[in-house]
């Protein structure tokens, strides 16, 4: 059908599956993510083999299932695929194969569209300041009254800090000041803060102790300073094999959650919040949220 779309989203660390109907709003028909971490033991800026195969694993399949609802399939790369010498190994092999386009976007395009994926679920809020902490790269929106005035990008990224310094949470913990120091400086006194990504949303279903994912009970729920304490002293005695068993919806992101749990504790220590709130909805609303003509730019038939 010519109104439903596919959107698949590869990230630093997972690959996010959505397919929807789209016409004056959005209709789930299917949504999934898988663990591929894409960006883990990149070095001098290059994708580990290993990883590239995992990758083209998942998307494999993503893309069979979209074929039963559609031929209109997006697939974008954000924080690793933006930095890697060694992309063309995906992208190139996704066009060979499958005759699509990879569509690298920028940090600041990443930003707008997980903000106008956002601005209407939180339209009774005057002042947000939305967050994405992602696998190689931290995205802020500002919204006011319901528009974005100001957006950025920085490097602060789960997988990096990983990459980098390992199990040093000190080391860790310093880098994501420093880097958090880099953001301009906020026009809000006293903003709302929403977590969007992957991180916000398994710290909402680790609060509710989820054996399995549900976005009602996610999506909007609000998480304080004191859940991210009682969270991260939980995650820094246990093993990461235990860590897998509090979280069976994704036991992917077992080895990195505590460091994500970390940078979201460090963001609302810097804007001066004691909570906020999650959304489950990032990147691929957004670009279902364009009109046509930027849909079928995205599109490609090779």
């Amino acid at each position: 059908m010519e109104n439903i779309y596919c959107v698949i989203d590869v990230g630093t660390n997972n690959v996010l599956l959505l397919i929807a109907s789209v016409t004056d709003h959005i209709d789930v028909i299917m949504g999934d993510s898988r663990i591929s971490a894409l960006g883990k033991d990149m070095k001098d800026d290059l994708l580990n083999i290993e990883a590239i195969d995992r990758t083209k694993i998942i998307l494999t399949d993503f893309i069979k299932k979209a074929h039963n609802f559609t031929e209109n399939i997006i697939v974008v790369g954000t924080s690793c695929s933006r930095d890697a010498k060694n992309i063309f190994l995906l992208s190139d092999w996704l066009e060979d194969k499958y005759r699509l386009k990879y569509n690298i976007i920028s940090g600041d395009e990443e930003a707008r569209l997980n903000g106008i994926a956002n601005i209407n679920e939180f339209k009774e809020i005057r002042d947000i300041v939305m967050f994405d902490v992602g696998g190689g790269s931290t995205e802020f929106i500002w919204i006011n009254n319901g528009e974005i005035i100001q957006t950025q990008s920085i490097d602060l990224g789960i997988r990096k800090l990983q990459n980098m310094f390992d199990s040093d949470y000190h080391i860790k913990q310093n880098e994501t000041r420093r880097l958090l120091d880099t953001l301009k400086s906020s026009p809000f006194k006293n903003p709302v803060m929403v977590g969007i990504g992957g991180t916000a949303t398994s710290l909402g279903a680790m609060k509710f102790q989820l054996k399995k994912y549900d976005p009602q009970v996610v999506h909007k729920c609000k998480i304080t300073a004191f859940d991210l304490n009682n969270i991260f002293s939980i995650l820094r005695r246990k093993t990461e094999k235990q860590i897998a068993e509090l979280m069976p919806f994704e036991p992917g992101r077992a080895d990195i959650i505590a460091t994500g749990t970390m940078i979201v504790t460090e963001i609302l220590d810097y804007f001066g919040v004691e909570e906020f709130f999650v959304s489950d909805r990032g990147i691929q609303f957004g670009i279902l949220t364009q009109d046509k003509h930027d849909l079928d730019k995205m599109l490609s038939k090779g």
